[in-house]
Order: structure tokens, then sequence, then C-alpha cells
């Protein structure tokens, strides 16, 4: 864990990542998190659409009724699109600086590509 960034405001660390990193820094991996929105909001919208015209044929929508498929359709989206929000957290690490040595750093391909665990290690 970064301790120095710890109990710091997020201006103050997004600062500090840019002095440190460069100014392209929190970009990095912008397009993994674009595909993984992209997948995510399908994920949703068509569970959403779907539940609903099988639910409510022919009757009137509620509140209610709106609100359940939509709580449905999100455990949906979140139980098939996690595996990639994983890869897109992983791929936004790489390269990285990190100021403890116990977390060493990995390379990655891209979002389809072959993926490698970051490694933690601890002197116990």
């Amino acid at each position: 864990m970064d301790e120095k960034r710890k109990a710091r405001s997020t201006p103050a660390v997004l600062m500090e990542i840019i002095k440190e990193e460069g100014l392209l820094a929190p970009y990095r991996g912008w397009f993994p998190v674009i595909s993984s929105l992209c997948c995510s909001n399908f994920v949703y919208f068509y569970t959403f659409n779907s539940l609903k015209s099988l639910w409510l044929k022919g009757t009137a929508p509620t509140t209610g009724k709106d609100l359940t498929i939509g709580f449905i359709a999100g455990i949906v989206n979140v139980l098939v699109t996690t595996p990639l929000w994983v890869v897109n957290t992983r791929l936004k690490l790489q390269g990285a600086k990190f100021r403890s040595d116990d977390i060493k750093p990995t390379t990655y391909t891209g979002i389809s590509g072959k993926t490698y665990q970051l490694k933690f290690t601890t002197n116990i």
C-alpha cells in the first residue's frame, strides 16, 4: 500500500501522480475502461429490456416492477462483466510506479491478451 498517498486528498494525489509519472498518467488504461464500459452498458440494457418485455407482457409498467427489473439486470451485469473490470484494473496499474517493494509490476498484452496476476509478497 502506498502509505504517503493514503491520507491525502484526491487532487493532491492526482497532482503528485502527474508530477512523478507525467501528464498522461491519469489516463493510463483508458481503452480498456471504454471497452469494459461498453460491454457493461450493453449487458445491462439488453437484460433490462429483455426482462421487461417478458415480465410485463400486456400489463402496465409500474415503478416497483421497473426497479425490480433494474435490480436483477444490475446483478446480471455485475456477474457477467466483473472479469472485464478485473483485467481493466490490472491494465491500468501497468506502468505505475509503486513505492512499496512488496508489489512487483507485471506486463500485460491487452484486455483480450494473456494476463498475469500482480504478485504481492509478504515478509512474515
